[in-house]
């Protein structure tokens, strides 16, 4: 029987980049007391009409998912979206698949043991063996993997920004490249972690982690999401200073012109909202009034 490619559609590939390029980023500062809100409005410092920054989490179950009436109100007051990449680009699926592949064989970056253990996952999981793979990158890889660890069909808030934004005619962006996005994803996963990762967080673990961030999303509790994803993720300092301080240093020198032509409601990954190096405090650094909206 023929397998089906891992990237059979461009669909496939938008869904596999919201989980690899956005799913290792959740961990955040607690350096600063967090605010609770998803939603928050951005206006002064020049603006002439406000702009919105919503925190979205990646992947959650349909059955789970609701876009909240003050985003869609969000929504409908701006003028144009913008997400961490341009996922509605018409070229967004051959750009991703550019930087998918690694320059050096998943073999030559682990044991012998380890590679022998991955390959049992992958062959259990996505029915191929490792080697029919390719060189796909370790973080594209536990993507994959990760998906298959959802009994249901997973939505994302960055599909339905999409799809509401091009309905109303809305321009959407993006904050990032691609090829930025891949950058920074590069440095936040190696080949010698899979291992450990895979034989920790099994299907029931990533389970009953995702329901505790569903439940904690719901309530607007960023202090608890933030809790949960500080102990789910492996302590990588330098990872993470590349994954949140300075992708958010980034996405803030761009933000001002970005509001400056058009409202604009931004969607991002909840991660990159709180703390002090966290988007809303940056702006406020730079003279913008953010306030949550309830």
């Amino acid at each position: 029987m023929r397998k089906t490619p891992l990237f059979s559609t461009t669909h496939t590939i938008k869904q596999f980049l919201v989980v690899a390029v956005l799913f290792f980023q959740l961990p955040v500062s607690a350096q600063q007391k967090s605010e609770d809100a998803l939603l928050w409005k951005i206006e002064g410092n020049g603006l002439k009409e406000a702009s919105y920054l919503f925190g979205t989490v990646h992947m959650i179950c349909e059955e789970n998912f609701e876009m909240p009436v003050k985003v869609l109100t969000a929504l409908d007051q701006t003028d144009q979206s913008y997400l961490e990449m341009n996922m509605a680009a018409p070229d967004f699926a051959q750009q991703a698949q550019k930087y998918m592949k690694s320059e050096k064989p998943l073999s030559s970056e682990m044991s012998k043991e380890d590679y022998a253990y991955v390959d049992s996952v992958v062959n259990a999981k996505l029915s191929y063996k490792l080697s029919d793979l390719g060189d796909l990158k370790p973080a594209v890889l536990m993507a994959f993997l990760m998906q298959k660890s959802f009994a249901c069909k997973v939505l994302s808030f960055e599909e339905e920004i999409i799809k509401l934004s091009k309905a109303a005619g809305r321009s959407i962006g993006g904050l990032s490249s691609v090829e930025e996005q891949f950058s920074f994803l590069n440095k936040i996963f190696e080949a010698k972690d899979m291992k450990n990762y895979l034989s920790t967080y099994t299907d029931a673990a990533i389970k009953k982690v995702t329901q505790e961030i569903i439940d904690a999303y719901a309530k607007e509790d960023l202090k608890t999401i933030d809790k949960i994803m500080l102990e789910f993720n492996a302590t990588n300092p330098e990872g993470y200073n590349q994954l949140l301080p300075v992708r958010n240093q980034l996405w803030v020198s761009r933000m001002p012109e970005i509001m400056a032509t058009k409202s604009t409601f931004f969607g991002v990954g909840c991660g990159h909202l709180s703390g002090k190096e966290g988007l809303v405090n940056l702006l406020r650094q730079k003279g913008y009034q953010v306030t949550p909206v309830r």
